[in-house]
């Protein structure tokens, strides 16, 4: 499968209904329903919460890493009604944690008439987390990693994959998701020892042929603009808004505005 031409993209975003492409990245503790209208209003294109806990094995693991540091530990059969409270007109993706195919699939089923999209978390690299086989741990089992976006694609939710670029099984979890039905490709770009991000990884992501979200040490449009050259059609933004630099925020969600539909995809700024 070779990259998606960047018009589709565009039009993918523009059937989702974003009316920008700059999404807040989801931040465990933070992005939760409360949040949302916050980012609404500040203009982003989708609200992306979570990360949550989407079965046992993730829940029990949560409420470990809810010791030392903010986390959302949500039982999972409460989260449709967390996400019930999430007050926006714009699209809703919620990051997930999933460590077993079966209750992945069951739970998606429950959250599809409340998100647009489902955002499988393969990023995560808090010990408890992948020690309970989800987060980074996807990337090494291919096998359960499609058998989970499987799973979330059975019901009415497009399927998002955020993956950890600098991880050593990256590119092998790219190959395996070529012939999944994943639509879309988050990608933490960070470059190890660096703060700023390897364009490399957006590039390989965007080789597997589904729109692909650029994350990590994005502040400026110059940084927009690299990361769509290698590949992404959409960037998502964290640390600005944890450190409450909303100015940041807007500056990219202005520059990334899309076209109304009349107009055909693209940019509003070109």
């Amino acid at each position: 499968m070779t990259s998606v031409c960047r018009s589709e993209a565009l039009r993918f975003w523009k059937r989702l209904g974003c009316t920008s492409l700059t999404f807040n990245a989801p931040m465990s503790g933070h992005t939760g329903p409360e949040l949302a209208p916050e980012l609404e209003r500040h203009g982003v294109g989708m609200v992306i919460l979570g990360g949550y806990p989407g079965d046992d094995a993730t829940y029990r693991a949560s409420k470990l890493v809810a010791r030392r540091r903010d986390e959302f530990a949500v039982p999972p059969d409460r989260l449709p009604e967390e996400l019930s409270r999430v007050d926006v007109e714009i699209p809703v993706a919620v990051n997930v944690r999933f460590a077993d195919p079966r209750e992945a699939g069951e739970l998606s089923g429950e959250l599809a008439d409340l998100v647009d999209v489902v955002e499988i978390n393969a990023h995560c690299r808090q010990p408890e987390i992948v020690r309970a086989g989800a987060g980074e741990a996807l990337l090494e089992d291919r096998t359960r990693l499609i058998e989970i976006v499987e799973a979330v694609a059975e019901h009415d939710v497009y399927v998002s994959v955020k993956l950890r670029g600098p991880h050593p099984a990256f590119e092998d979890a790219l190959e395996a998701l070529r012939d999944s039905s994943v639509d879309v490709l988050h990608v933490d770009a960070m470059k190890p020892g660096e703060p700023t991000y390897e364009l490399e990884y957006v590039r390989a992501a965007a080789r597997v042929g589904v729109p692909v979200i650029g994350n990590n040490s994005v502040r400026t449009p110059e940084d927009v603009d690299r990361m769509f050259e290698a590949g992404a059609s959409a960037v998502s933004v964290g640390r600005p808004i944890l450190e409450g630099d909303w100015d940041v925020l807007e500056r990219l969600v202005r520059y990334t505005v899309l076209r109304k539909s009349s107009e055909g995809a693209g940019l509003a700024r070109t």
